[in-house]
This record gives structure tokens, C-alpha cells and sequence, in this order.
């Protein structure tokens, strides 16, 4: 990615929706949102970019955005990483 190029999550600004099957039950499964809002209280009103630098992964680097996935269906949780896009 050029320096000073702008990206962002495609799912979180509504480009894309994330389809994830179950890999346990094969049942769509739920996108809760990006991880690091579900860190504390007042994470979700925090800089994105801010985010990224403590929540435990390279994906200010790799241009990925975090998400929390849970299936309705068997209780199962996952974690996956979007590819963000040039915005």
C-alpha cells in the first residue's frame, strides 16, 4: 500500500457484507463487529488507528481490520481479518 493512501474496512463502511461459515456447525455465522470495540468501554470512540496499536495485532501494517464472528447456532466464536481496502 503507498504511504499517505487512506483504506478501511470494506464491511465496516458497508461495501461488503462478511459471510463466514461455521466451521463447526456450517451455519452462517454472526459478525459482532470489530474486535477492538469490544476492548473496553470507550473503545469504539477511540481513533482506528489508535486502536490498532494495542490491540495485540499487526493490522495496522497489514491493512486489516479485525473481526468477531459468533454462531447462533452452536455458541462457537471466532476471530477473522478483513483486507482493507484504498477509501
Amino acid at each position: 500500500m503507498e504511504t499517505g493512501v487512506h483504506t478501511g474496512c470494506p464491511v465496516c463502511n458497508g461495501f461488503d457484507a462478511l459471510e463466514v461459515a461455521c466451521p463447526h456447525c456450517t451455519e452462517w455465522m454472526e459478525d459482532r463487529g470489530r474486535f477492538f470495540d469490544l476492548l473496553a468501554d470507550y473503545s469504539p470512540y477511540r481513533p482506528i488507528e489508535d486502536m490498532k496499536k494495542t490491540d495485540g495485532f499487526c493490522d495496522l501494517e497489514s491493512h486489516q481490520c479485525p473481526h468477531h464472528l459468533f454462531c447462533q447456532n452452536c455458541g462457537f466464536y471466532d476471530l477473522t481479518l478483513v483486507e482493507e481496502i484504498p477509501i
